[in-house]
């Protein structure tokens, strides 16, 4: 059911976004009923493959505030890493290694910890994904990601809240342009222009993007300037 609840909080966030592919509201026994994919995982577990895009301008800092109105948002940090893609050479199959090593460079570079983070999204190709991203960020024990979920600790008014904008699973995932997706959804959080999916005040947001099962993962750290 934990896994179910990570598509019902995310559908519930798309609802509220007019770019989600899927916005509808579902619940926790429309997904344990769904049809079955490979087991645990039903088809409402499973991220769309979209048709979209997404664009930043990246450009100086010095030079940002001449490109707009509205407020810059910088990139604090930053971290890439690698794993194996053959999930058999890996030692723990309930862990992703790339996305714990990218996230430890991302908050070295911008001198933050995972409790500094007010606002997150990550790739949730599927609802396992998602509970484990949020464990290698930190910001869940091993083990207890799934637990987070179902106390709220990842909804929008949760201690962390994670993929605002519906995610993968709701908003969509158009390859390719998902990564660049989650950071305009992170500098939308930051401005305040997120609407009635806005999270409280956030100042410090981030954007977490992998390919390949996991054997690469990027994360950026972003404040507003």
């Amino acid at each position: 059911e934990q896994l179910a609840m990570v598509a019902v909080k995310n559908h519930d966030n798309g609802s509220k976004n007019a770019r989600a592919q899927f916005p509808m509201k579902i619940s926790v026994d429309m997904v344990l009923n769904s049809v079955a994919v490979a087991d645990p995982l039903r088809i409402l577990d499973c991220s769309p493959i979209t048709d979209g895009a997404a664009a930043l301008i990246i450009c100086p800092a010095d030079q940002a505030k001449k490109f707009g109105k509205k407020a810059p948002i910088k990139i604090i940090g930053s971290g890439h890493a690698t794993d194996t893609i053959a999930l058999h050479d890996r030692a723990d199959m309930a862990s992703l290694e790339a996305v714990a090593k990218s996230a430890a460079k991302a908050y070295e570079m911008a001198g933050k910890k995972p409790s500094d983070i007010d606002v997150c999204e990550v790739h949730d190709c599927f609802t396992i994904a998602e509970i484990i991203c949020s464990e290698a960020l930190g910001f869940a024990e091993k083990g207890k990601g799934g637990a987070a979920i179902e106390a709220g600790e990842t909804a929008l008014d949760g201690r962390i809240p994670i993929n605002t904008s519906g995610g993968l699973k709701s908003k969509g995932h158009p390859v390719g342009a998902s990564g660049i997706a989650q950071v305009v959804e992170i500098a939308e959080q930051l401005r305040g222009e997120s609407g009635d999916r806005q999270v409280k005040d956030p100042k410090v947001g981030m954007a977490q993007n992998m390919g390949g099962t996991g054997a690469s993962s990027l994360v950026h750290i972003m404040e507003v300037m």
